[in-house]
């Protein structure tokens, strides 16, 4: 897997002068997206110094949550098991991460650790949707992810065109190598599910899994494929689609298992559901109650609602039925909402950013913050014009109510 590394042009949505598309960056215009291009250690130092403030608020906010669930054992561990998988498989990642580091003002150890258990920690839990032919309106497939996680975490839109890869548009939280969803120039999105399983060891962390798929595949079957093969490190569910073809690839450290959509909808949360893969699931439901920083609890809850809405509006989906999917709150507990909202041991936690995505359009509609607040904007990847707040993370703390956005 060595040279997975690419060299990148990323594309973050600051609020600062920019240059145009395919520019050296010595002409300004009022264009406020901004491309980096060089290798991996220039990419992280110009990362960490364009995102600065916003990678340090994931920083604290990851350190202060391990702290307080008692992680330093594993915290050293993982880490340190992390950094030796990168030092064999891929160091030009080690010299981005190091550049970052410097360059955002935070400790190497703690940006590494923020990637290596960023998802465990911050307690990731999504609702995902695949749809196409007969179950969409147009007959094309769709991709869509509520990504769920504590309140705070900066979420950012990135425009990355790596060197000898394929150019893509996606959202992570700052800080993170990789991307928690996105869709490339030939219109295959990737997104993921976090799933608990006993089944771990050195490998690729899931949000990377997901951008090297996006660097790599021209079509929903070189995803999978590209997926089954590559070192993980722990489980997951990704989500696949490109203009017609979609499937989950539900996955651990050694096994994976492929369900492709055919003319339908299907829902996916936070549980294995797979033929032959439930015996990899780690999540006891009878002990949810030890399991105080997941969204576990709520996993089957999601899945019946959104199942139930899907098979409502089958025929008939596309971009905004998925997009109201993403708002919907419905009944008395708002930890079991598709848009979430719960405190759990006193710290607010919901979803944090959602992506819809139109394979046949090669469009991203992106939503930062709470859904039922958050403007659904649409993104282009070849058009990446993106609007200032997608990259401060200041659009993740949008609360002020919005109407009339799904036009």
């Amino acid at each position: 897997m060595k040279g997975f590394m690419k060299i990148l042009t990323i594309a973050l949505v600051l609020m600062l002068t920019a240059f145009p598309f395919g520019g050296n960056g010595a002409n300004a215009n009022e264009d406020p997206t901004i491309y980096l291009k060089g290798n991996a250690k220039e990419i992280g130092k110009q990362y960490g110094k364009l995102a600065k403030e916003e990678i340090q608020q994931n920083i604290t906010l990851f350190k202060q949550t391990a702290a307080a669930i008692q992680l330093d054992m594993d915290y050293a561990e993982t880490t340190a098991t992390y950094e030796n998988f990168l030092r064999n498989e891929n160091p030009e990642q080690l010299d981005q991460l190091k550049a970052m580091a410097e360059s955002a003002d935070v400790s190497y150890d703690d940006l590494l650790a923020f990637n290596a258990l960023g998802e465990d920690v911050l307690a990731e839990g999504c609702t995902t949707v695949l749809a196409n032919g007969e179950a969409t309106k147009s007959g094309s497939a769709f991709y869509h992810k509520n990504r769920d996680a504590m309140r705070g975490a900066a979420q950012v839109v990135v425009q990355v065109e790596p060197e000898n890869g394929e150019k893509f548009i996606g959202i992570t939280s700052a800080g993170y190598t990789g991307i928690a969803m996105g869709i490339n120039e030939h219109g295959v999105s990737v997104g993921n599910n976090v799933l608990d399983t006993w089944d771990r060891g050195p490998g690729y962390g899931n949000l990377d899994v997901i951008r090297l798929a996006l660097e790599n595949a021209e079509g929903a079957a070189d995803a999978v494929a590209f997926i089954k093969e590559i070192p993980r490190s722990s489980g997951s569910n990704y989500g696949i689609a490109d203009s017609d073809e979609a499937a989950f690839v539900e996955a651990t450290h050694t096994a994976t298992a492929v369900k492709w959509v055919e003319d339908e909808v299907m829902v996916h949360t936070n549980h294995y559901i797979l033929d032959g893969m439930e015996q990899y699931e780690a999540l006891d439901m009878d002990n949810l109650e030890d399991n105080d920083w997941s969204w576990y609890v709520s996993t089957e809850e999601r899945l019946s609602r959104a199942t139930h809405l899907m098979e409502q509006a089958t025929g008939k989906i596309d971009a905004q039925t998925l997009i109201k999917l993403s708002e919907d709150q419905d009944g008395q507990d708002s930890t079991y909402w598709i848009d979430s909202q719960a405190e759990i041991n006193g710290i607010p936690m919901g979803t944090v950013s959602t992506g819809t995505f139109d394979g046949s359009k090669e469009r991203m509609w992106g939503q930062l913050g709470q859904p039922s607040v958050a403007p659904a904007i649409p993104f282009d990847v070849d058009r990446p014009h993106i609007p200032d707040p997608f990259s401060s993370g200041k659009q993740s703390d949008r609360m002020k109510e919005t109407t009339a956005n799904r036009n």
